[in-house]
């Protein structure tokens, strides 16, 4: 069943991202993106069921979100500054999660920032991160656990 709701899901995707990004749809030009629709929907699934996938810990990524903007805004100043100085400044270090956090949406986000690379994903729990800067951002403020390792 949630195979079916996930096939139809992608499908309705695709075949409405064709007919938005073609000028005038023709019934021939429709056919074809239904069936390419169907095809990519099939597929899609069956790597997503292979692989497992799911959105899980999906707690904070709300207010991990709503701070990217900031976090991307900030990362950028953070990183022309370490242009402007002496190499050495960078820090590499395992930043523990907070419950609710799965590592998955969690490293993306970090990842996201201009000063942040997440380099490790080396359990369910932390994710290691090379930062330009030895202090938490706002992203990551969200995502790690109070108080814990950083």
């Amino acid at each position: 069943m949630r195979a079916g709701v996930g096939i139809a899901v992608w499908c309705a995707v695709l075949l409405g991202l064709t007919v938005v990004l073609v000028d005038s749809v023709t019934p021939v030009e429709l056919a074809v993106a239904g069936v390419a629709a169907v095809g990519g929907a099939v597929a899609a699934q069956r790597i997503r069921s292979a692989a497992d996938a799911g959105f899980s810990g999906s707690r904070r990524a709300a207010r991990a979100v709503l701070l990217l903007p900031w976090a991307v805004v900030r990362g950028l100043a953070v990183l022309l500054a370490a242009l402007a100085r002496r190499p050495g400044t960078a820090v590499v270090r395992r930043v523990r999660l907070a419950p609710g956090a799965d590592p998955g949406w969690a490293g993306a986000l970090l990842a996201a920032s201009p000063d942040t690379c997440v380099v490790d994903v080396p359990g369910d729990d932390a994710v290691v991160v090379h930062a330009l800067r030895p202090e938490a951002g706002p992203v990551e403020e969200i995502v790690a656990r109070p108080g814990g390792e950083r």
